[in-house]
């Protein structure tokens, strides 16, 4: 280790990757994480506090069954509502003195692998998940530790401060679940800026990219077809094929994607139907999602989705109900002078920097930025670069644990710059 603090967030790291827990079900993750922030002195807030409506949960039996892996926790505050899915917490330091309110958005939850073994550095190193078919693949264990390092810094500094520092640990970004419920507790309602990052991506190793947009608006959907059984030799003609109506739906769907307008995308990822070989399935479901590049887009190709998944199910005579299980808006980056700052701000600390990328995926962080702009403060999304051993969301994924220390030295530089009870070295 090339100094205590990446100790120290290396350790973090990996006791998270090893608790790594799916979305709404991080219950280990947010119990350690307001453990944390408590001992730092923060004002703790969680639970039903921090959270309008979720989307997305998983089934009532998934939640039961992980609540009792989980029971035997110890803590001195109450987590009943942390077992009901209300996960996440958020961390407030106010330093009492006239300023601008900083929020910072670290996403904690992991994505529904069976994580690898053979040749994979946790396995090696003792650090795997423990839990079947949940790994932090997407590097969101990093995050939480840079978060948590970052509000540990910032408070040993807080006596130099003005202003106000939000800090949100978010639940259930894969499958943009979670934001919009953080959204609509109104924990961003006067807040002056908002930063978010991703390490990996198309950063390189050593890289801050800074300003990145190209998020695309998406909707994810669940989709039901509820027909009529009956005995498919003697009496074929009693039942409503609900299976042939998903198959009918599945196919035609992914004809919707032309638009001149910009980039569109539409993929059905599972399908389940039947029961039996010699019955008419009654019941069939899809799972889908819908992306565009605009808003517009994004909306427009939900409309016809919906019109198409009507139509096969009126084609077969069944009946149909589509759920939607998450979601996220378009967002673009602009340059402004919020950004110029902080590019002139890194460069003058010794970061490699570039400035705007594409991200050509879906991030419901944009929910957040949406908010705070619409408000009249500023967004900015950073990416910060490291040697991967896998891509993202792959059972082998990991990454070079240097860019934890790196990361948080650039949110705290930020911070301190707009915070300093003194005018900061570069202009705004």
């Amino acid at each position: 280790m090339n100094s205590p603090m990446l100790q120290k967030l290396v350790e973090l790291r990996r006791e998270f990757h090893k608790c790594a827990e799916s979305g709404w079900l991080e219950f280990e993750t947010t119990i350690k994480i307001i453990t944390y922030l408590d001992k730092l002195g923060l004002e703790v807030r969680y639970g039903k506090t921090i959270h309008g409506k979720r989307q997305g949960l998983p089934s009532q039996e998934k939640m039961d069954a992980h609540k009792k892996l989980k029971e035997h926790l110890k803590c001195d505050f109450d987590v009943e509502e942390i077992f009901q899915g209300y996960t996440g917490a958020i961390g407030i330091l106010d330093t009492k003195t006239p300023g601008p309110t900083i929020a910072l958005r670290f996403d904690i939850d992991a994505n529904d692998i069976m994580e690898a073994q053979e040749n994979h550095r946790p396995a090696k190193e003792g650090f795997s998940s423990e839990h079947k078919n949940m790994m932090h693949a997407c590097g969101h264990d990093g995050h939480i530790a840079i978060g948590l390092a970052t509000a540990q810094y910032i408070v040993s500094r807080k006596n130099d401060l003005k202003g106000k520092v939000i800090f949100i640990f978010q639940p259930a970004e894969e499958g943009v679940r979670g934001a919009k419920s953080i959204v609509q507790s109104g924990i961003l309602d006067r807040v002056n800026y908002i930063l978010s990052g991703h390490i990996g991506f198309m950063g390189k190793e050593n890289e801050i990219i800074c300003g990145v947009g190209g998020f695309l608006a998406t909707s994810k959907l669940d989709v039901y077809f509820k027909g009529q059984s009956a005995h498919a030799g003697a009496y074929p003609e009693k039942g409503r094929n609900a299976l042939l109506a998903a198959a009918n739906c599945t196919i035609n769907l992914h004809t919707l994607t032309q638009y001149s307008g910009g980039m569109s995308r539409m993929n059905v990822g599972t399908f389940h139907a039947g029961t039996a070989r010699n019955a008419v399935p009654a019941e069939a479901k899809i799972e889908l999602e819908l992306r565009g590049e605009t808003q517009d887009i994004n909306e427009d190709l939900r409309s016809r989705v919906e019109g198409m998944i009507e139509a096969s199910a009126k084609m077969y005579g069944v009946s149909c109900e589509i759920v939607e299980m998450g979601s996220a808006p378009a967002y673009k980056y602009e340059k402004n002078d919020f950004s110029t700052y902080v590019v002139k701000l890194l460069e003058a600390q010794g970061f490699s920097v570039s400035e705007g990328a594409s991200m050509g995926a879906s991030e419901d962080v944009t929910y957040l930025f949406q908010e705070v702009e619409k408000n009249g403060g500023k967004a900015l999304y950073l990416i910060f670069g490291t040697a991967l051993s896998a891509p993202h969301h792959h059972p082998s994924f990991d990454f070079s644990e240097e860019v934890l220390e790196a990361s948080v030295r650039c949110y705290s530089k930020i911070l301190l710059n707009l915070l300093m009870k003194q005018e900061a070295a570069v202009s705004k």
